[in-house]
C-alpha cells in the first residue's frame, strides 16, 4: 500500500501542473503617425521588420500615413496616435501652445554639401522666373503653411529682399502635386524633396532657385521623432527598445542604401521608379539619431523675431529629451 503522504504529494503536483498559466502582457503598442518623404529608416522599421530584434517582443509598431503635421498632431491631440515624425519646428509650435510632446530621435537634416541633399525650391525654365527676385508679385508653393517649407520659402524671400505675403503670395499644395502645379503655372515656383525632386529633374525643364540651407544660412534639422510625454512616461522601456532597433535600422540604411531602397520600394512606401529612386541623393542621416539641438534653438529665434510666428521664447532645451536613445 503506497502510504498517505506520497498520495498526497501526487495529487498536489498534479493539480499544480493543472493550474493555467496566465499568459505574458501584449507589448504596448507605439502608434506612429508618419509622412511621405525623407523617413526612410521610419519606414524600413515596417517594411523589414527582420531588423528591429525588439519589434513583438518589447513593443509593437503601427505606422499610420498622414498627409501634414497638422492632422498628425489632430489626431495625437484625439489620443488615435502616440508618437510621429515630424519637423522640429513643427513641435516647436506645438509646444508653444502647450502641447506635451518631446524629440527623442533625429531622421535627416538638411546639409550642405553635394554628398547631400537639401530641399529644393524650382521654377519652369523656359518661364518668367529666373531668379528669387522675379517671383515679386507671383506665387510660390509649399506643402503647408508655418511648415518648415514655409519658413524656407520665406527665408528665401527675405534673402532677396521680397516681403512674404506682400510681394509673393505662400499657397500650400501637396508634395506630389507640386510638379504639376509648377509646370502648368499654377504655382510660379514649388518646394521639392525627394523622391518627387529627381523625379521632376529626370522630366527635365524646371531651374532650381535656392535650397533650405542656402535660405537660413547653416544645417539644421528637417525631420524628428518625437512622443507623447504620457507615453514616455507610462513605456520607458518599450520606447528605449524601440529608438535601439531606430539606431539598427538608421545603421543599416546608410551601410546598405541600395538593398533598403529597393525593399523600401518593393513594400509601396515609394512609388517613384525604382531607377530613378536609386539615384536619389539623400539627406544627411545621424547614425545616432542625435539631435543637432543648437539648429533648433536657431529656428525657434528665427520663427520668433523674423517671422512672428511664436509669441513668446520656447526653451528648446525642454522639448528635446536624448536619454531614452542608446548609449
Amino acid at each position: 500500500m503506497i502510504p498517505i503522504r506520497y498520495l498526497l504529494i501526487a495529487v498536489l503536483a498534479a493539480t499544480f501542473l493543472y493550474i493555467p498559466v496566465a499568459d505574458a502582457a501584449d507589448p504596448p503598442l507605439i502608434r506612429l503617425g508618419r509622412g511621405f518623404a525623407a523617413e526612410e529608416q521610419v519606414w524600413l522599421m515596417s517594411a523589414r521588420p527582420d531588423l528591429t530584434p525588439n519589434q513583438g517582443k518589447k513593443y509593437q509598431l503601427k505606422q499610420i500615413l498622414f498627409r501634414a503635421n497638422p492632422q498628425r498632431f489632430q489626431a495625437f491631440l484625439a489620443g488615435e496616435i502616440d508618437a510621429g515624425t515630424a519637423p522640429g519646428l513643427a513641435v516647436i509650435f506645438a509646444r508653444s501652445q502647450g502641447v506635451e510632446m518631446k524629440i527623442v530621435a533625429s531622421i535627416c537634416m538638411e546639409a550642405a554639401g553635394s554628398q547631400y541633399f537639401s530641399t529644393t525650391f524650382m521654377s519652369k525654365d523656359d518661364g518668367p522666373v529666373k531668379s528669387v527676385k522675379d517671383l515679386k508679385g507671383r506665387t510660390i508653393g509649399v506643402v503647408g503653411i508655418k511648415t518648415a517649407t514655409d519658413l524656407w520659402a520665406r527665408a528665401g524671400l527675405l534673402n532677396a529682399g521680397l516681403t512674404p505675403d506682400t510681394d509673393t503670395k505662400v499657397v500650400p499644395l501637396g508634395f506630389p502635386a507640386m510638379g504639376e502645379a509648377v509646370r502648368t503655372s499654377k504655382v510660379d515656383a514649388g518646394t521639392f524633396v525627394e523622391p518627387f525632386y529627381s523625379a521632376e529633374v529626370a522630366k527635365g525643364g524646371l531651374r532650381p532657385l535656392f535650397t533650405a540651407v542656402e535660405a537660413v544660412g547653416y544645417d539644421h534639422e528637417l525631420l524628428d521623432i518625437w512622443f507623447g510625454e504620457k507615453f514616455l512616461k507610462a513605456h520607458p522601456d518599450a520606447v528605449r527598445a524601440f529608438l535601439a532597433d531606430y539606431v539598427a535600422v538608421t545603421k543599416y540604411y546608410l551601410e546598405n542604401t541600395q538593398q533598403a531602397k529597393s525593399d523600401l520600394h518593393k513594400a509601396g512606401f515609394v512609388r517613384t521608379p525604382l531607377p530613378v529612386y536609386l539615384k536619389n541623393s539623400d539627406w544627411k542621416r545621424n547614425p545616432d539619431a542625435r539631435v543637432d539641438v543648437e539648429s533648433l534653438k536657431k529656428l525657434a529665434v528665427f520663427m520668433q523675431s523674423k517671422l512672428g510666428w511664436l509669441e513668446k521664447p520656447v526653451q528648446v532645451e525642454d522639448m528635446v529629451e536624448l536619454t531614452y536613445l542608446p548609449r
